[in-house]
């Protein structure tokens, strides 16, 4: 399951729209929560979090939230197509049991940390 914050670009849903990947939108269905209320809503659904919000980064560093994985992305708009193909092999393949990550998807490429 994925599980798109509410400050991500459309653009991104309707890659899992149209590739009939399962999803929760927070932007449609939890307008105006919080952003650890976002990372217990992904729990609570064995969920990635994807997100442009690199407060989230924060929040799992710097104050020690566990039991979650994140997705930041970290990429302009305009050139969001040069990232979509690993973007949608991330979100093909995401499987909860593979353990928690924190992943920054950037003009550089994918890195992932384990958590």
């Amino acid at each position: 399951m994925i599980l798109f914050d509410e400050n991500i670009e459309q653009y991104w849903i309707l890659q899992a729209i149209q590739h009939n990947l399962p999803f929760i939108s927070v932007r449609d269905s939890y307008s105006g929560v919080s952003d650890i209320d976002v990372i217990e809503i992904a729990r609570k659904n064995k969920a990635l979090v994807i997100t442009e919000d690199k407060d989230f980064g924060e929040l799992v560093f710097a104050h020690g939230i566990t039991n979650v994985s994140v997705m930041l992305i970290r990429y302009d708009k305009p050139d969001y197509h040069q990232i979509q193909t690993i973007f949608l092999e991330i979100i093909t393949k995401y499987n909860n049991n593979s353990g928690t990550k924190f992943m920054v998807l950037s003009g550089k490429g994918l890195r992932v940390r384990e958590l």
